[in-house]
């Protein structure tokens, strides 16, 4: 990206006038949560104005990652396998490269891997093997499948993982002893944060995550039910898009199965819909979030109906 169309993007960002720099720095505190203040005093911006950023973190990252000539669009096609949320699509490949982004600028990293790590800690490694997943109920080529599948996508995302030094100096026990009126506190001045340890977006990590819930969705009916596909593809479309900023997505998902919605008994709708009604704050919104869910599943089983698909998961 030249100077001219990085500027030119600033402006209708409505950033005209910030170094590069400085933005980098900005980015990096949104992206860690740190105090509005603490971004101001290390950058020199005002604190109306990085408030201001907040809503565009996303998108100045986006622009940054471009600019620094690392964003996805940015590599060669032939180095990205896309997946959507129910099959691959192999568009030319490089197993090496995995379609690893730089997440140093990246506003969801650090969650990202929180995100993954409680995942992986919910589901083990050793239960990914056939033996555990017939158990609770998989057959046994969906078992062979959803393993095989897994582990491809492992090595992306243990290269994902990234670690910067931090960008900015806490405010040590110096500075505290300073205000209080100590001239020559003898401790050291400064106190360097951590580094800062994140998971970039790698190939298929949508279809990774899919795949723990799956296994989640089953150790919950263990083999005494079967979960309708229409209703596992549509709690996995409804927990991926909350999954960054929306814990109610995730918890309406993951009720979908834990109150066996499909089955014909109204008793478990009704446990359902009563655990979310603290969610809303009328019935009426409660109802029309409720309708667009049932419009979710219907549609999901006209289209996987139309798909015809033999095996799902």
């Amino acid at each position: 990206m030249t100077d001219k169309q990085f500027r030119y993007e600033l402006r209708l960002l409505g950033l005209r006038g910030h170094n590069e720099n400085t933005l980098r720095l900005i980015v990096d505190g949104l992206s860690r949560q740190l105090p509005v203040r603490q971004i101001s005093q290390s950058t020199g911006v005002t604190e109306k104005t990085i408030t201001k950023m907040k809503s565009k973190a996303g998108a100045i990252a986006g622009l940054l990652s471009r600019r620094e000539g690392n964003a996805t669009s940015n590599v060669n096609e032939k180095h990205n396998f896309i997946y959507n949320s129910d099959h691959q699509k192999p568009i030319d490949s490089n197993r090496r490269r995995g379609g690893i982004q730089s997440s140093r600028y990246d506003v969801y990293g650090e969650q990202r891997l929180q995100i993954m790590e409680g995942l992986e800690s919910r589901v083990p490694r050793e239960k990914w093997n056939v033996q555990y997943l017939k158990k609770i109920g998989f057959k046994e080529n969906i078992s062979i499948a959803m393993i095989s599948e897994h582990d491809s996508i492992e090595m992306y995302r243990t290269r994902a993982v990234q670690t910067f030094p931090s960008a900015y100096i806490q405010e040590s026990e110096y500075e505290k002893r300073v205000a209080m009126g100590i001239l020559t506190p003898s401790i050291q001045q400064q106190e360097i944060l951590p580094p800062v340890i994140k998971l970039a977006m790698f190939t298929s990590f949508n279809r990774y995550v899919e795949l723990f819930y799956i296994v989640i969705f089953q150790e919950i009916v263990q083999d005494s039910d079967v979960i309708p596909p229409e209703y596992t593809r549509t709690a996995l479309q409804i927990i991926i898009k909350g999954l960054y900023d929306d814990p109610l997505a995730v918890r309406t998902g993951e009720a979908m199965i834990r109150y066996s919605i499909w089955r014909s008994n109204q008793i478990y709708r009704e446990g359902f819909v009563n655990s979310l009604r603290p969610w809303k704050s009328t019935k009426q919104q409660l109802d029309r979030y409720i309708a667009a869910i049932d419009k979710m599943v219907k549609s999901n089983k006209m289209y996987l109906e139309k798909l015809n698909s033999d095996v799902f998961y």
